[in-house]
């Protein structure tokens, strides 16, 4: 079976989007492929607020998309996935529900490491929306911007481990969920080092959807019949 997944990267640069097809393609079957555009959407994400009101060229990415069979959206905030949700019944997935519903999996308990804290309200809002509020014991952030990961400089990497060390001694997690999209050698190799599940969220995504193909699950489209009332009823 011949399963495209169309990747729809919020925080686009070459870079990453090279990163992050190359961490899709070593878990998806030889059959499957990986779509990504090159178009850059960095400019329309700020904050909370600008993810709430900035997801057009998300919506365009879908719509004009004919080939690919499921998207994933590049975004642990779950940027725009149920707005799109609306107007395909190709499945979609965000990085934050993927990593959350995989902990719950394998985890009684796990922790969040992000990148920024600005992100913290909507991965709250998420968790709440979805009832995995009571599983995640901790959100904590190394405040290193997601486009500076890619370099993964010495600095950066070292934040990382002493946060996933002082997360283990004081949060006690099962399992810890890492918001650096595409870090699937680093993520591993965290996991022999801590002896602690490390979850990647492109992995989780990819695994997840093309599964979902597979087993033919399309979103159920609802469509209401319209109300019309003409005059006072006697």
């Amino acid at each position: 079976m011949s399963i495209e997944i169309c990747i729809i990267n919020p925080y686009a640069s070459a870079i990453s989007n090279e990163k992050i097809k190359l961490c899709a393609q070593k878990i998806l079957n030889k059959n499957s492929s990986i779509f990504i555009s090159d178009k850059n959407f960095q400019e329309d994400y700020y904050d909370l607020h600008s993810e709430t009101i900035n997801v057009s060229k998300l919506l365009n990415a879908v719509e004009t998309n004919n080939s690919s069979d499921a998207f994933i959206v590049i975004s642990f905030e779950d940027i725009g996935v149920d707005t799109i949700r609306k107007i395909t019944t190709k499945p979609i997935i965000g990085l934050g529900e993927a990593t959350f519903y995989t902990a719950n999996m394998i985890a009684n308990k796990f922790s969040i490491i992000t990148n920024l804290s600005q992100s913290h309200e909507a991965l709250k809002n998420n968790l709440i929306k979805y009832d995995m509020e009571h599983k995640c014991v901790s959100i904590n952030s190394i405040e290193v911007p997601v486009l500076d990961m890619d370099t993964m400089s010495k600095s950066n990497l070292n934040k990382l481990d002493n946060e996933i060390q002082r997360t283990i001694t004081e949060d006690n997690p099962e399992a810890i969920i890492v918001t650096s999209p595409g870090c699937l050698n680093l993520s591993k190799n965290l996991s022999k080092k801590f002896n602690i599940p490390i979850i990647e969220g492109v992995t989780a995504a990819t695994a997840l959807i093309e599964n979902f193909v597979k087993l033919d699950l399309q979103i159920k489209k609802f469509v209401p019949k319209p109300s019309r009332t003409f005059g006072i009823p006697i």
